[in-house]
């Protein structure tokens, strides 16, 4: 519809307005003529794009652990080999297995072929161990984590000479054996070995194939417990959402996106904003790590993925309403037509009737609200532009949903859709009120989609002298619009 026709048809209910008596009708009369003023200046609002273009992904290089590409031939020995009857001391005894600690560095060397160094830690809870060789290129060296009885329980063995090993496995309490193995020549090695218990629960999710599942508005706290630690989070949407992402560190540490799948799912940056993103249906990746190979086993990060609400998927999608303190989106195509309030469809529609007699005389009220396919919200700039309030109460709700954020909005055609029939005798004769309009600003409920309230023109609150009927609403927020 054009402003210019808009303007007419608002003038019209301007006039009618002013055609009734008492202080009510005529504040009803000036906001009226306040949003005909507005409309006929041609004031539009003012939108910020979301991005057509994809949100580009982190590329992180991912180091290869736990590979298993041979298996060890001695290590099943030591459960049965004689140790104590022998005199060598050297950590090729596993009873003589050297104890190694978190945050630290180890170097020893292998000095026969299919030679095994020991070493033990001992955990008292449930942990995360990482360890990390590097060997001389003249040999081919493993490494593997038993258990007190010799079994293998994680390890890496990665074929060829020089080739580095990582190791990650989430243990729970009790003693460990690290078992080096020499599989073809022979060599110094070093390895640095990592624990943690902060974030056991997690680990290891150190690749986008082992990412920890989390949901939206959840908090997760996890560590950065060595140089090669990277931790990937996964969340799927099924719906499309504005989202925000979040990290708090004191070592500096980045969340950044990493990645999705799924057949639809595509993520944009919000007004430039790479960390308040609008999602379509899908499942997404996100790792924390160091970009300055800063770690810290006791330093804890915590993350946020926040819904800031859902949208209404393959509608209304022409203009959208933010605002994130409120937890609202507002969608509506670009005439005002098909809303939608985080993702919910706007059900204006209204009804009252009741009547009531007495000796004193009779009351007969008919309020009415029709739905229609011809009536649109109100998009201009201005007072009457959708907006984010908090509603405290009301004497006449529509519906009692206690105070919380609402979504504003005022609804117009170029026909009467809003009906105020009030036929009152007698004593209650001053209460009489008749009128068909076609604008109404209205109070809808985020969480359903549907009406809360009147705001204006509001016969309970405007017009009707008899009694204390009131609505309560403030304006604490801002609503950003996007297009």
């Amino acid at each position: 519809m054009k402003k210019k026709f808009l303007a007419a048809v608002l003038a019209v209910a301007m006039a009618v307005g002013v055609s009734f008596t008492g202080s009510g009708t005529v504040m009803a009369a000036e906001s009226v003529t306040n949003l005909e003023e507005k409309t006929a200046a041609d004031d539009q609002m003012e939108f910020i794009r979301i991005s057509d273009e994809e949100l580009s992904e982190s590329i992180i290089p991912e180091e290869t652990m736990n590979v298993i590409s041979k298996q060890s031939g001695r290590i099943a020995e030591a459960g049965i080999a004689p140790y104590a009857d022998e005199e060598d001391t050297t950590n090729t005894n596993p009873n003589h297995a050297v104890p190694v600690s978190n945050d630290s560095v180890y170097q020893g060397a292998i000095e026969s072929e299919n030679e095994v160094r020991w070493y033990t830690f001992t955990l008292s809870q449930k942990s995360a161990v990482t360890i990390f060789m590097q060997v001389a290129d003249t040999m081919d060296a493993d490494l593997y984590i038993c258990s007190d009885d010799f079994t293998i329980v994680g390890g890496s063995a990665s074929e060829g000479a020089g080739v580095s090993e990582l190791a990650g496995s989430v243990l729970e309490s009790g003693t460990y054996y690290l078992a080096i193995e020499g599989y073809e020549g022979t060599g110094n090695f070093a390895f640095m070995y990592f624990q943690s218990s902060v974030d056991a629960d997690y680990e290891i999710n150190d690749s986008t194939s082992s990412a920890t599942n989390v949901a939206l508005n959840s908090s997760i706290a996890g560590v950065i417990d060595s140089p090669v630690d990277i931790d990937y989070y996964k969340l799927t949407v099924t719906n499309t959402t504005i989202m925000r992402y979040s990290i708090s560190s004191s070592m500096g540490y980045s969340l950044v996106y990493a990645g999705k799948s799924g057949d639809n799912a595509a993520i944009y940056a919000v007004n430039g904003d790479v960390n308040m993103v609008k999602m379509l249906p899908g499942t997404y990746y996100f790792a924390v790590l160091s970009e300055d190979d800063q770690y810290s086993a006791t330093s804890i990060y915590t993350i946020n993925f926040h819904k800031i609400a859902e949208l209404a998927n393959g509608g209304g999608s022409d203009i959208i309403g933010i605002c994130e303190k409120a937890g609202i989106v507002f969608q509506a195509d670009s005439d005002g037509s098909n809303c939608y309030v985080n993702g919910n469809p706007i059900d204006y529609s209204y009804s009252y009737v009741n009547h009531l007699s007495n000796s004193a005389g009779s009351q007969s009220y008919n309020i009415t609200i029709r739905k229609r396919n011809d009536v649109y919200a109100y998009l201009g700039d201005g007072e009457f532009a959708p907006s984010a309030v908090y509603y405290h109460s009301s004497t006449r709700p529509a519906m009692n949903v206690g105070g919380r954020p609402a979504l504003e909005l005022t609804f117009y055609s170029d026909t009467d859709f809003y009906s105020i029939h009030c036929r009152c005798t007698g004593a209650y004769d001053m209460n009489n009120f008749w009128d068909e309009t076609n604008v109404v600003q209205v109070l809808i409920d985020p969480s359903t989609g549907k009406l809360i309230d009147i705001v204006q023109f509001n016969y309970y609150y405007d017009f009707a002298p008899v009694g204390t009927n009131y609505i309560t609403i403030t304006r604490p927020y801002t609503m950003t619009f996007y297009q």
